[in-house]
């Protein structure tokens, strides 16, 4: 999978902070300003920006009009912006410099990833180290400098949506079709009129405010994303469609080899657990766990009501275990409060003998 990335440079310091994006589209221009202020926890006065389409909206003789993206941003973070001139390389080698250094420092040694989350969470790992390391004269007092830069930001005030909205009708497999990619919504909302928010990774669906259903972003043509919690109602007076439906295949591999283990004759016993479980606030990694607490246990011939049963002792142990755990900080930290305490007083009592 081709993946673009967007590098921000402070140019005192040559602090870098860069993201990936699967487009070089409008709402990928604007996440991206959004995932660096929310990093830096702050907003640079000046942006400079080399002649990006997403930027500049048109050309009028030496004069560029910036984007509506970009004018909106602008206006909302309280920022400046100018552009660099047309063919003058010296003045954004430093950033383009950049991207290739980060790409370079970052994906030589690894350029494969379970997910484009796990790839950013690796690629932010990596600009830290970058922003952190003093490896020449050139890099010299580079944290510090780097801290400057970010203690001159000017204050955050809040956080731009960065979404299309669109509205839908649910189709009668209970999906609704966005960029010819297929979502799954509540099979109760068939016919019904629904909200999107489109991110750049992600769609959220939304009915009466309320929101009903979050997707993975697909951009594969005449993909379907489909959740199967979105169809219990209907699997629950047919059951025997659960095994063949797209719906298990899209399913975290744990839960699959549950029904496959111990429902494939018993679907209606699977949709029955499903249900209980989405009621009482339940997630598939709690049925998982549940179930290995039960094959633990030594029992035999697994169903629905063994982990129903064992969904409330996990849950329970977690709780008084996370209960413990408070206790025992609350202990330590009441302890250094005494002990400190103890040699405060001791202390003002040496002052006052000292004094008479």
């Amino acid at each position: 999978t081709k993946f673009y990335i967007a590098v921000f440079t402070f140019q005192s310091s040559n602090g870098r902070h860069a993201y990936l994006f699967r487009h070089q589209n409008t709402l990928a221009f604007i996440e991206s300003h959004r995932n660096f202020f929310m990093d830096v926890k702050g907003v640079p006065a000046m942006m400079i920006y080399d002649n990006m389409r997403v930027a500049i909206k048109e050309f009028a003789g030496l004069e560029k009009k910036p984007s509506e993206a970009l004018l909106r941003m602008s206006a909302f973070y309280a920022f400046d912006y100018r552009f660099c001139n047309i063919r003058a390389g010296w003045e954004k080698g430093h950033v383009e410099r950049s991207v290739e250094y980060v790409r370079r420092k970052s994906f030589c040694s690894r350029d494969h990833f379970i997910s484009i989350e796990d790839a950013q969470s690796y690629l932010s790992a990596k600009c830290h180290d970058m922003n952190c390391r003093c490896g020449s004269m050139a890099t010299l007092n580079k944290k510090e400098r780097y801290k400057l830069d970010i203690d001159s930001l000017q204050k955050l005030q809040g956080h731009i949506g960065c979404f299309g909205l669109e509205e839908h009708s649910v189709d009668k497999w209970s999906t609704i079709t966005c960029n010819n990619v297929h979502y799954s919504v509540p099979d109760s909302l068939v016919g019904k009129r629904v909200k999107v928010k489109i991110y750049s990774e992600k769609i959220t669906v939304f009915y009466i405010d309320q929101k009903i259903a979050s997707h993975e972003r697909s951009y594969s043509n005449g993909d379907w994303k489909i959740s199967l919690d979105h169809y219990l109602e209907t699997m629950k007076r047919k059951p025997g469609a659960v095994g063949g439906s797209v719906a298990l295949k899209q399913t975290p591999e744990g839960l699959r080899n549950i029904f496959r283990n111990n429902f494939k004759h018993n679907a209606r016993g699977f949709v029955t657990l499903l249900l209980y479980a989405r009621d009482n606030g339940y997630s598939y990694k709690d049925i998982c766990t549940a179930y290995d607490a039960s094959v633990n246990s030594g029992a035999t011939n697994i169903t629905e009501d063994h982990i129903k049963a064992m969904l409330h002792t996990v849950t329970e142990n977690t709780a008084e275990l996370q209960a413990y755990h408070e206790d025992q900080q609350g202990r330590e930290i009441q302890d250094r409060a005494d002990h400190t305490l103890e040699v405060l007083t001791r202390l003002t009592n040496q002052s006052c003998l000292g004094t008479l």
